[in-house]
């Protein structure tokens, strides 16, 4: 289990859960809704997020929430885990 969500598995993450395969970095500012992932699509990106770092963010995903909004939630966490 890796604690750090790189560029790359966001993306791979996005991607699995019905975002388009040709997402960028630059759409990682964007929100879920912007990015036309639904309340389901948000759930499992939570669960995969969840496996990958051991972090539980899915009670804070709403729609206006982006990406990079995630990786700075799993980041504080981990922070407050390990300081």
């Amino acid at each position: 289990m890796s604690n750090v969500l790189t560029d790359h598995t966001i993306k791979t993450l996005l991607v699995a859960v019905g975002a388009d395969p040709a997402i960028e970095t630059t759409d990682f500012d964007a929100s879920f809704e912007d990015l036309d992932l639904d309340s389901l699509a948000r759930a499992e990106f939570a669960a995969r997020v969840r496996e990958a770092t051991g972090v539980d963010v899915e009670d804070r995903l709403d729609p206006t929430v982006t990406p990079s909004a995630v990786r700075r939630m799993v980041l504080d966490q981990l922070s407050t885990v390990d300081g």
